[in-house]
């Protein structure tokens, strides 16, 4: 399905739904002669690179610093404008399984075609690496940026004098997802996931809230969160289904009344073209000046977590901002906000094959968009008391999932059942659409997951 591009989205407003193969390819001919250094290899593959960017284009990317895959979803897939997904897998190597299961989520839940970003650490690169490899077939293309800790850290400190990225649980890692309109420059627009999550609907519906978009939209993620008791639990809900009625968009009141606490970046619409324009950075800036220098950094004070550096920003110009509904982020420390996993079934048909129908809403606007499993328990460094603010560790593992003992995944709302399903798939490299479900269907088909939950 050919989306309608946003305003002021380049050379695309021109370009004709026949006409549009063509001139992608023209386009990545610039691109290619932009780059500082080309060369081949001794297989024939392309070497391309920007700086510390370095990408492979060719059929064995494998061994590249950086690999780009072409597209082998089938001829249908390059019809369609791309889904961008975007990923942060740095520092532990465990986070690459959380990687890995969020990735099979998307794939197994979407027939869109999918451009993948993903920023890793050195720690981190080649395992990033053979997963992209063993995906190939999944992904229109795939491409990996190599970020260091010491260098977020001074971007960091350029925007914000003296905050401490390592003071929070998500480290330089975490704090790097504040400046992605940096870390992936030739990208235009984004959906940043987190790994804690899987999706349980397709990611092409949230790529078509782009269209939605006012001019001055820079991102759209939860922002609204019913967690008070009552009575305020009531007022929150009743703004919760106003903002998701009027397609996220906020009312001035309510955008001064969301606290850090309320918000999730966990899923994230991120126009990073606009971001570039200037905007971003100046937002950060102003609302880290705006906090009081005795509070600046001290994380028992404020939060000092990307979630909470967008929030700073939100109060500086909430107008940029939109609520994503409730539903794409069913999360484990809401406690799924009373929502409980139905059922899951695999849809099997050709790859040209129309994708599922978008599920309803309930009456309070959920629905199983994606599941989030946060608020685990975890073992705490030496030192750090419970449930106090947790610093960056090294020793702590990302195992959100539960892969490395599946015997002890809690219920999570009977949403293990969904977690499960996802694990058991498999990268298939020459299967239509790239994964395997776990049911042994006949290769030749795309297989949809498709899921429902009951809410309420």
């Amino acid at each position: 399905r050919a989306h309608r591009p946003p305003p002021g989205g380049g050379w695309e407003r021109a370009v004709s739904a026949g006409g549009r193969a063509r001139a992608e390819a023209r386009a990545n001919v610039k691109k290619a002669q932009a780059f500082g250094h080309v060369m081949r290899d001794a297989h024939g593959r392309r070497r391309l690179q920007d700086g510390d960017r370095v990408m492979w284009q060719g059929p064995t990317a494998l061994e590249g610093g950086t690999a780009v895959l072409a597209a082998t979803a089938g001829a249908e897939a390059a019809k369609e404008e791309a889904v961008h997904l975007c990923a942060m897998a740095a520092g532990k190597v465990s986070a690459v399984d959380e990687l890995d299961l969020m990735l099979r989520s998307a794939r197994a839940t979407s027939r869109a075609a999918i451009a993948l970003h993903v920023v890793v650490s050195s720690h981190t690169h080649a395992a990033v690496r053979a997963l992209l490899h063993r995906s190939r077939a999944a992904w229109q293309s795939s491409d990996v940026t190599v970020i260091a800790a010491d260098k977020v850290q001074a971007m960091v400190a350029q925007a914000m004098p003296g905050y401490n990225a390592s003071s929070h649980h998500t480290g330089a890692w975490g704090a790097a997802k504040t400046f992605l309109h940096r870390l992936l420059p030739s990208v235009d627009r984004c959906i940043l996931i987190d790994t804690d999550m899987l999706l349980l609907a397709d990611v092409a519906q949230l790529w078509r809230r782009f269209d939605a978009f006012g001019p001055k939209t820079l991102m759209q993620l939860p922002l609204l969160h019913v967690h008070t008791p009552p009575p305020s639990a009531a007022v929150v809900r009743a703004q919760v289904r106003e903002a998701e009625s009027n397609g996220g968009t906020l009312g001035a009141k309510v955008a001064r009344t969301i606290q850090d606490t309320d918000m999730c970046t966990c899923v994230n619409l991120l126009h990073l073209g606009r971001m570039r324009a200037g905007a971003w950075e100046a937002m950060v800036r102003d609302g880290w000046n705006a906090v009081d220098e005795r509070k600046r950094g001290d994380h028992s004070k404020m939060r000092v977590s990307n979630q909470g550096v967008v929030h700073l920003a939100l109060k500086q110009r909430p107008e940029a901002f939109k609520h994503l509904s409730l539903g794409w982020n069913l999360n484990h420390c809401a406690n799924f906000y009373g929502c409980r996993f139905d059922s899951a079934a695999w849809e099997c048909g050709e790859a040209q094959g129309a994708a599922p129908a978008a599920q309803q809403p309930t009456s309070e606007g959920l629905f199983a968009g994606a599941f989030h499993a946060n608020c685990g328990k975890v073992k705490l460094p030496p030192g750090i008391k419970r449930h106090s603010k947790v610093p960056y560790s090294e020793s702590q593992a990302e195992d959100a999932f539960f892969t490395s003992n599946p015997n002890k995944r809690p219920s999570w709302n009977d949403f293990s059942k969904f977690v499960a399903i996802v694990a058991a798939t498999a990268w298939a490299p020459g299967r239509v659409g790239g994964l395997q479900p776990g049911t042994g269907e006949a290769t030749g088909k795309q297989c949809v997951l498709r899921s429902s939950a009951v809410c309420g």
